[in-house]
């Protein structure tokens, strides 16, 4: 914890860097951002994110996807959705291996500071729905062949914030590093922690499009 304490502390510092380096620029360049739609640019970008985190205080891995239109560079606005799957652990009570998979999507705002900088910030933030299942596994040797089983299931709520360190690669792509963290309603689901969502994301993320 104390980590992913140290990693958002790190971000924010590296926002205060670049807007203290970039402050001359935009009051002296002649595209200067004035209101939020003063350039009359429109823009837009779809990429992909891979991150890790503790489902079910489990080891967990995280897929995301997402897409949005630019607005005056510095707000971005779209849909953006998520699968995950935790480590399989042995249940004694079922005598089978155990997973909680499941997905979320939902619509998102994104913040940008400074995006023309080579580094910058973002900060984006999901609100959406998704569903969660708690599932078995068996492998069946004889003809090599996996039997999953969903067990129980449960819908939720969540609101996902998210702080992004973005690094211009080209005018085409960009690369993140994020920190985001899940807030979800409890899952109904017996097997399982009420809060098993509620924790921190690590990830990369990329992103392609017009910026």
């Amino acid at each position: 914890m104390k980590k992913i304490y140290l990693l958002l502390a790190l971000l924010f510092c590296a926002g205060y860097i670049i807007a203290q380096d970039e402050e001359v620029y935009y009051h002296d360049s002649d595209d200067e951002f004035k209101t939020l739609f003063g350039d009359k640019e429109f823009g837009g970008y779809g990429g992909f994110g891979l991150g890790y985190s503790k489902i079910d205080d489990k080891h967990a891995l995280i897929f995301d996807a997402r897409g949005g239109v630019l607005l005056g560079h510095s707000l971005a606005l779209g849909l953006g959705g998520a699968g995950f799957i935790n480590s399989y652990e042995y249940d004694p009570a079922l005598n089978k291996d155990v997973s909680l998979v499941g997905g979320y999507g939902g619509l998102f705002v994104e913040p940008i500071l400074f995006p023309k900088s080579r580094v910058h910030l973002s900060f984006p933030v999901l609100f959406g729905i998704g569903g969660a299942a708690y599932t078995t596994f068996v492998a069946d040797d004889s003809d090599y062949q996996q039997d999953n089983t969903i067990e129980e299931t449960s819908m939720f709520l969540i609101i996902e914030p998210a702080a992004e360190l973005e690094f211009n690669i080209t005018k085409f792509m960009r690369l993140a590093a994020f920190v985001s963290y899940r807030f979800t309603n409890d899952l109904e689901i017996e097997s399982v922690m009420k809060d098993a969502l509620v924790n921190y994301t690590v990830g990369v993320r990329f992103k392609f499009g017009k910026f």
